[in-house]
Parts: structure tokens; sequence; C-alpha cells
């Protein structure tokens, strides 16, 4: 029995070093990305930023296309479940859609690698990366997505968006909140792009009254 306390601990310890290899890996993935695109970046020195051999990258991913992906897929779902959560003690839907702009600015000010591949390395991919993203990214948009159209169709059940398709709303909310980032992001300078969610909430707010209010 101590025998197996011991091994226990050890693959314990072993695994929570993989963890945080692959948190460095995956991060240094990130900065190289946005830096220099998906065909500017080379695995060779991503390992060499996260400090591991280039073996250990591959014992962890299969590839550039994967790492892509991954880094992807785990910043927007970071993104989605964090701008969920922060409405959920939110009972008016018109609201919360509010606040999804708020949380929406705030965490792609945090997450500005994320923003910076998506502004710059989002045309010219090569095929096979786009039908990986397909696969596991683009269930990740999808399901956030999905979740914003009940909100704005709660919040037309509640009388606002008078005249408005919910899904066009949640598409043209979502589109604009990226659309301004990816700007700032972009222009010289280190802008907040928490300053960019008053002028929007302003923008989407007259939508959602009730008419007649």
């Amino acid at each position: 029995m101590p025998r197996t306390n011991r091994r226990s601990v050890k693959e314990e310890r072993r695994e929570r070093e993989t963890a945080l290899r692959r948190d460095d890996i995956l991060a240094a993935a990130s900065q190289a990305f946005a830096d220099k695109g998906f065909q500017g970046t080379q695995v060779a020195e991503i390992a060499n930023a996260a400090e591991v051999s280039l073996n250990s990258v591959y014992g962890l991913f299969k590839g550039k296309e994967e790492l892509y992906e991954t880094v992807i897929s785990s910043a927007a779902k970071t993104v989605g479940d964090r701008v969920q959560n922060a409405v959920l003690d939110i009972s008016d839907p018109a609201e919360q859609l509010l606040h999804v702009i708020d949380e929406l600015f705030a965490c792609f000010d945090e997450h500005r690698d994320l923003m910076r591949i998506y502004a710059n390395t989002t045309h010219g991919l090569p095929w096979r990366v786009r039908q990986s993203m397909g696969e596991k990214s683009l269930q990740v948009f999808q399901d956030f997505t999905r979740w914003l159209i009940d909100r704005a169709q709660q919040t037309k059940k509640a009388g606002g968006l008078d005249g408005i398709d919910a899904e066009t709303f949640a598409l043209s909310l979502i589109g604009t909140v990226t659309t301004i980032a990816a700007r700032w992001i972009e222009e010289p300078g280190e802008k907040s792009l928490i300053d960019a969610a008053p002028q929007v909430r302003e923008l989407f707010t007259p939508l959602l009254i009730p008419s007649g209010s």
C-alpha cells in the first residue's frame, strides 16, 4: 500500500508539471502568433520562448496547426465563460446584453493576443487550419453566439428590440464589439479597450428599451 501512495504522489506531481509546461507553451504560442502570424511562426521559437525542448512541444501538440487551434479555442472559451458568469445574477435580459458589452471589452483588453491574432491573421491561412478550427474552435464561438441570441430573444419577449430580429441584433452586437476591439488593437498606443464600452452601450441601448417606455 505505501508503494501505491508514493507512486500516486509522483503521478500527481508529474501531471502538475505537464499542465504547467502546457500552459507555458500555449502562452508562448499565443504571443508568437500575435506577433508574427501563423505563417511567420516556427514551432522551434515557441519552444525556446517557453523554455522547453522541441520534443516537449511535440509530445503535447501534434504540430503548429493544433497549437494555433488550441490558442484560439482556449482563449475564446475563457472569454465566453467569463462573460456568461458575469451576468448570471442579472435578471433583466436587456441589462444582461449591456453588461455583455462591458465584459467583452474587458476580456479582450486582458486577452490582447487573441484580438491581435483575430485582426492580423484571419486571412490567408492554410485551408487545413481553417478546417481544423472548424472542428473545435468554431464550436466555442457557436455556443456563445447561441447563448447571446437567446438573451436577445428574451429581451424581445419583454418588449425590447421592437421590429428587430433577435438573431440579427445578437450578431450585430458581437460584430461591433470585435471589430472595434480589433481596430483599437491595430492602432498605435496602449488605449484601454474598456474605454470603448460606453460608446457601444450608447449605440445599442435605445434598441433594447421596450416601446412606449
